[in-house]
């Protein structure tokens, strides 16, 4: 089992919710899924710069682990964290790290492009 030391994160879990306005014109806006406050250990992974279509595109990758609930294991690959000041997308379903199934992990990744 992970040691409570290990998770000195605050993370937010965000969904996305659609909207369909009087026109038929859809939008979209965040908001925290209930529950999805917690503590996590985030671990960053080096970064990467790459130029792709004139853009400098600059990306980072992380792993981050917090402990299982069931509103964690309700988390899909299309919501969102917030952590560390940064928006992470989330790349993969979580996956249970130990034999007793304690803890989650997820594949973040995040970036920007700039001209």
């Amino acid at each position: 089992m992970a040691r409570a030391g290990h998770f000195r994160d605050p993370v937010t879990f965000e969904r996305e919710s659609q909207t369909i306005g009087d026109y038929g014109e859809r939008s979209g806006s965040w908001a925290a899924i209930p529950g999805g406050s917690v503590w996590g250990d985030l671990l960053e992974t080096p970064g990467r710069e790459a130029l792709a279509a004139g853009r400098l595109e600059a990306t980072k990758t992380a792993t981050l682990r917090v402990r299982a609930s069931a509103v964690m294991r309700s988390i899909k690959a299309g919501d969102r964290v917030t952590a560390r000041g940064l928006t992470w997308n989330i790349l993969s379903l979580p996956a249970e790290i130990g034999r007793q199934g304690r803890v989650l992990e997820f594949k973040l990744t995040t970036g920007d492009a700039s001209t």
